[in-house]
Formats: C-alpha cells, sequence, structure tokens
C-alpha cells in the first residue's frame, strides 16, 4: 500500500472525526494489534491479507486518524524536510533557484523551509540553530556566505551543500563567476568601448568579489586601466543599481559602458540613465548578470550572462540527496552564457554621454519600480 492511502481513507471517508485518534484506536476498532495496523497504514511490506487491510483503512477513515508525524520522525531520524538559507526570497535570481530546489526536494518526497538571511552573519547563525533543532534532513546555502565561525555555533550538523562559493569546504554547486565577468567585459572591449565601468555587489559577497576579479582581469589584459572610481558597490537590487550609478554618472568623465554585477542594479541603472536624458545603448552600453526573467522583457532588452537558476537549484538538491544517501558527492560547476541583446553597442565618438544627458530627450523605456 502506498504511504497516500491513510491520507486518501482519511479525506474521503465518513464516520467520527477525531483529531486524536492514535493508531491502538484504529487497531481497536479493525480488531487487529497494533503492529499490524501500523503496518497497513505505513505502506510496510510485511504481508497483509485484503480483508484486514480493508478493515484497518476503513476504521482510520472512520476515525478520521492522522498519522503522527513527529514521532514517526524521531523512529525514523529524518525529517523529511530540508532547510534553505538565502539571502532574499523576493530578488528574482533566488526565487528561480529556489523553484529547482523545491520541484526537485518533491520528487524526493521532502519539504523546503526557506530562511532569508538578508547577508547578515546574526541571522545565518540563529537560523542554522532553529533548523537544526527542527532536525531538517539537510541544509542548503544559496548567496551571502557561510563561515567557519557560522558552523562553529552549532554542535553538529546535518549534511550541508552550498550555492556559490563560501569560506568553508563544503560540496558546492556553483558557475564560474570570475570567466563569466571577464567575458562580459571583453564582449564591451571589443565593441570599441575604452572606460568601462563596474556595478559590483556588496562586499561581504563571494560571488560579487568574484564578479569584480573577472571584470578587472579583462581590463588588464586588454591594456586598460582598472581604476579604482571606476568600481561603485551597492545591493544587488534596483536601488543598489541606481545608486551606484549616481556614483559613476555624476563625475565629469563617466564611462561609456557599465557591466553590472547583477540583472536588478541593471536595470536600475537603465531606469537612472533614461531618467537623466541618456539612451541605452547609444550613449551608454550595460551588461547585466544573470538572465533573470526580467532581462529579455525590458526595453531595450538587457545584455545578460545566463546563469542556469533552476538548474543551479536541481542540481543542489540531488548533491544535498547524494550526500544524504551514500555521504559522497563532488563539487558541481554548470557553464554560463553571455546573451547579447540591445543594451550593448559600440561607442559614439561624436559626443560623450555628459554631452548627451544636456539635450537628449529620449531614452530606453524599462519597465518596474523607479
Amino acid at each position: 500500500m502506498a504511504p497516500d492511502d491513510a491520507h486518501a481513507a482519511h479525506r474521503t471517508g465518513g464516520g467520527r472525526r477525531d483529531a486524536s485518534a492514535t493508531i491502538l484506536d484504529v487497531a481497536g476498532r479493525a480488531g487487529v494489534s497494533a503492529a499490524t495496523a501500523s503496518r497497513v497504514l505505513t505502506g510496510s511490506s510485511h504481508a497483509v491479507s485484503p480483508p484486514t487491510r480493508r478493515r484497518v483503512l476503513a476504521a482510520a477513515r472512520d476515525l478520521g486518524y492522522l498519522p503522527n508525524m513527529l514521532a514517526r520522525s524521531l523512529l525514523k531520524r529524518e525529517t523529511s524536510a530540508v532547510g534553505v538559507l538565502v539571502p532574499d526570497v523576493s530578488n528574482p535570481y533566488y526565487a528561480v533557484i529556489l523553484r529547482g530546489i523545491e520541484d526537485a526536494a518533491s520528487e524526493t518526497g521532502r519539504a523546503v523551509i526557506v530562511c532569508n538571511t538578508d547577508r547578515r552573519g546574526d541571522k545565518v547563525r540563529s537560523y542554522l540553530r532553529a533548523l537544526l533543532e527542527r532536525r531538517v534532513d539537510g541544509l542548503i546555502v544559496a548567496g551571502g556566505t557561510i563561515r567557519r565561525e557560522h558552523l562553529a555555533a552549532v554542535r553538529s550538523a546535518p549534511p550541508i551543500v552550498v550555492i556559490g562559493r563560501h569560506g568553508v569546504p563544503l560540496p558546492s554547486v556553483r558557475v564560474d563567476n570570475v570567466g563569466a565577468a571577464v567575458a562580459a567585459t571583453r564582449h564591451l572591449i571589443e565593441l570599441g568601448h575604452r572606460r568601462i565601468a563596474c556595478l559590483a555587489g556588496p562586499a561581504e559577497s563571494l560571488t560579487a568579489a568574484d564578479r569584480l576579479t573577472g571584470y578587472r582581469r579583462a581590463l588588464r589584459r586588454a591594456g586598460l586601466p582598472a581604476r579604482a572610481d571606476d568600481v561603485a558597490r551597492g545591493e544587488f537590487s534596483l536601488a543598489g543599481g541606481r545608486r551606484g550609478g549616481e556614483r559613476l554618472f555624476a563625475r565629469d568623465d563617466p564611462p561609456t559602458a557599465v557591466v553590472a554585477c547583477s540583472d536588478q542594479m541593471a536595470i536600475g541603472l537603465v531606469r537612472l540613465l533614461h531618467e537623466r536624458g541618456l539612451r541605452v545603448p547609444d550613449d551608454v552600453s550595460v551588461v547585466g548578470f544573470d538572465d533573470s526573467p526580467l532581462a529579455s522583457h525590458t526595453v531595450p532588452a538587457l545584455t545578460s550572462v545566463a546563469i542556469p537558476m533552476y538548474e543551479i537549484g536541481r542540481r543542489a538538491m540531488a548533491l544535498l540527496r547524494r550526500l544524504l544517501e551514500d555521504g559522497g558527492a563532488e563539487p558541481v560547476v554548470l557553464p554560463v552564457e553571455l546573451r547579447i541583446r540591445e543594451t550593448t553597442a559600440p561607442p559614439r565618438p561624436c559626443c560623450r554621454p555628459r554631452d548627451r544627458a544636456a539635450g537628449a530627450p529620449g531614452g530606453p523605456r524599462v519597465p518596474g519600480p523607479a
């Protein structure tokens, strides 16, 4: 019998409903031992005759019996749940990853508990303790950073898989962010841009650090200076891109191209440029990162480094499952792709961005919040 049969019996039957009914009540009603009733209701492989099985299911239906999942978890030493730590579930990047994790987890009969850390170490430690108290089968940490001191804050931990690069040697699923940023920056260089800025992510993010490293590496390889004032840090958000753009374009010699370390930052920047009368890509070229669902819907459509977000989530759950089953798993590095769309073009030699800002009425239209 499949485990769902007992639930089906509860849903479809009639009779008395008693949320406190126990396995002993079911056994008494069916005239069998508690062990036999348990075998039927848990789908055990032990043979039970069809008439006995029908009597037990009828008793469970009549009593409205619900299995005690907590007791079952204690006996099996597992909860059929995994914990997932993310910096911000409202970020489309993490939302797609979470969907991949959840779809893969549901195929194994596991539920997902999601915790937002806001990239704060104290919240990481607090959520780790809370998830361990709930005896989750395993943990997936997506984004932010989990460090040795976070793990030291808990006495024991289930298998952990990380997404991206973190400060601890744990099984991981990631992409080559350095190489991806090199490709994004090289694309702008090959178009003819020589003053290229970077909207970098938060300083505590190792993913942001890798993307900044790739940007600088591409400049050095092309013999271009990697100037400190060409880098503006901010959160991976629309507001972070806007604030970074304000700093970059407040100068007398603003860049002609920008590598943004997330699509949300890129979209926030493009909106700012539009408000200032600058056209993308005529005056400023912009490359995003992640190829989130919004990237192809901006006007103009955003050139972006495509990260296989959904596949990252699925592979992270698969990696965790292997750890749970046999204790061994190799790290996974997934490929990326630069998707060239409409926000990048060769620089216009006739005028600089500041000149265009003084008189051009037109600009790109970007859906979404300012």
